[in-house]
């Protein structure tokens, strides 16, 4: 994306990608606050709602990196619109799904995986060029401050998805309206240009990028991973450690996360603006807190102590998260911006994905095992951050 000056009228770029990133999250948390709903309306157990999730993710996996290589040349409000058409089918199929009377399984079936599908394909496009065209509008010191907006916006959508779809105990009407709607805020992006397919060097090559790209994506796949382990286990965790019973426990999961949520968006807006602008010093205290909560919530003597820790590997991992980006967006040239973070965020998803998986198997070896696998894992990360020059503005690959 062009650069535009701060001073500019563009300069309000990062507010309106933000509503951009909280369509994405509201449909993401809208969509499995239904799931009770449409397996009830359709008769589908919870493998086959489990199957439907699954089509989303490898939608969403194949499409990012393919969005941001093929989407350079568009303009974003253009390419924003072609992503909204994608996402509002998405949503419009589940509708239907969950309308339709007399609908056979079978059919509701067909019906939400295509949704899925649909939806992931047009979601997966807006982070990516979102993430390069805020870089593109800000100062290189500001693009943690930038981003960390950016990933405000999409945490603050999921919690407004999960708060609307709350009034679904007074029938699924609105609910379903105000989910096909979210996708028109992308008509809100600024209309700016795309980079130039003839931008592209002669000599350029994917793999020099993925090179330069990677050591980045692995400390994002790291953290996710660790994410993905606390997520999947924590409810588990907290019942079996504290005898809560499996009502209080979920009750306990599910206010942490909102909790953690709402930290994640105040450290995103709020601590990383007014940090210095040195990349790898800010990334190695989001990493450092990610693995000091893990550790917390291992060792943990009360409940109490375990929500705390995990309020804290929220915050290291919003601290972290805008830093590892813009390090990473530094070590490619322009043309492959906005597909570095396609990559960026399918590594995301996959290492979130893979995270579930581990973190259930080592739950059933130690409950506490899941923890202090995350604490290491940080730990590990510092190490390995503080060997790279995430700061070094040079484009090695271009």
């Amino acid at each position: 994306m062009v650069r535009i000056d701060a001073r500019a009228p563009g300069a309000g770029a990062t507010g309106q990608l933000s509503l951009a990133a909280a369509s994405v999250g509201f449909g993401q948390s809208a969509v499995l606050a239904l799931v009770p709903v449409a397996a009830e309306r359709t008769g589908l157990d919870a493998v086959a709602m489990g199957g439907v999730a699954f089509a989303g993710a490898v939608a969403f996996l194949v499409c990012a990196p393919a969005w941001g290589n093929a989407g350079i040349g568009w303009r974003l409000r253009r390419l924003f619109a072609a992503l909204a058409a994608l996402m509002a089918l998405g949503h419009g199929l589940f509708a239907l799904a969950l309308t339709v009377p007399a609908l056979p399984v079978a059919g509701a079936l067909v019906l939400l995986v295509a949704s899925r599908i649909a939806y992931g394909a047009g979601a997966a496009g807006v982070m990516p060029h979102a993430q390069a065209a805020v870089l593109g509008s800000v100062a290189e010191t500001a693009r943690p401050a930038a981003l960390g907006r950016l990933g405000a916006g999409l945490s603050a959508g999921r919690i407004l998805g999960s708060l609307a779809m709350g009034v679904g105990v007074f029938g699924t009407a609105v609910p379903l309206v105000a989910l096909a709607a979210s996708p028109l805020l992308l008509l809100a992006a600024p209309d700016l240009p795309g980079v130039s397919p003839g931008a592209r060097p002669a000599g350029a090559h994917r793999g020099r990028v993925l090179r330069a790209a990677a050591p980045l994506m692995g400390i994002g796949f790291a953290l996710t991973l660790g994410l993905g382990q606390i997520q999947i286990v924590l409810g588990l965790f907290l019942q079996q450690r504290y005898g809560l019973d499996a009502a209080g426990a979920a009750g306990l999961a599910g206010a942490t996360f909102a909790l953690v949520a709402v930290t994640m968006i105040l450290t995103q807006l709020v601590l990383v603006p007014r940090l210095g602008p040195n990349l790898r010093s800010n990334l190695g205290v989001g990493l450092a807190g990610f693995a000091a909560g893990a550790g917390v919530i291992a060792c943990a003597p009360a409940a109490w102590v375990a929500v705390l820790g995990t309020v804290v590997v929220g915050a290291g991992i919003a601290l972290a998260t805008p830093h590892y980006t813009a390090a990473l967006v530094a070590r490619v040239p322009g043309y492959a911006q906005a597909a570095a973070a396609g990559w960026l965020a399918s590594v995301h998803v996959l290492g979130q994905g893979i995270g579930a998986l581990c973190g259930g198997a080592a739950f059933r070896i130690a409950p506490a095992l899941p923890f202090w696998t995350c604490a290491a894992l940080g730990l590990a990360l510092i190490v390995a951050a503080a060997r790279l020059r995430p700061d070094d503005p040079r484009h090695p690959v271009a």
